[in-house]
């Protein structure tokens, strides 16, 4: 008598567990959408892309996304100075400051400058390096080393990577 009632109680309370989970899978995936073909999962891909990217479907079902080509006027230039290194990426949109790295006992502090420029200074106790650098037309770029100007010439703040110091009337 003893296993028939254990059969039962057993029977019972699977049968309770099995509606428990029946009523809670209901509540959570009536409302779920259908899953998305392979057409329709593409075609929000594209919907995402920027107008200006080109993307190319094969008849093999196969997709080539194209991205637009860098701004060609960009360009990345480095600058060594005495108070450390600095990458700066300029463009007609302004100028980015990519890296500043000061020498040893020199600190680094970056300013926007000139509405689109940026300026990064180099200070340490006995001496300070500054560069301002924005777009007029073009990269142009001030370097400065202990408050004197420094000229293409000068080894101490030559730029390398590109057209490096362009020149020009810069801020005081």
């Amino acid at each position: 008598m003893l296993g028939v009632v254990w059969v039962v109680a057993a029977g019972l309370a699977a049968g309770v567990a099995w509606a428990g989970i029946g009523v809670v899978g209901d509540q959570v995936t009536d409302d779920r959408p259908a899953p998305l073909s392979a057409d329709q999962v593409a075609q929000a891909v594209e919907a995402d892309q920027p107008s200006s990217t080109t993307t190319t479907r094969a008849t093999d079902g196969t997709t080539t996304t194209v991205a637009p080509p860098a701004d060609a006027s960009a360009t990345t230039e480095t600058y060594r100075m005495v108070g450390g290194v600095v990458t700066l990426r300029f463009s007609p949109a302004g100028v980015e400051l990519v890296g500043a790295t000061p020498n040893e006992g020199f600190g680094v502090d970056s300013e926007p400058e000139h509405g689109n420029g940026v300026r990064v200074e180099f200070e340490s106790d006995a001496h300070k390096s500054r560069i301002d650098a924005w777009w007029e037309g073009g990269p142009q770029v001030e370097r400065r080393e202990d408050g004197e100007d420094v000229g293409a010439g000068d080894n101490r703040g030559s730029g390398s990577g590109g057209s490096g110091d362009s020149g020009g009337s810069g801020p005081g």
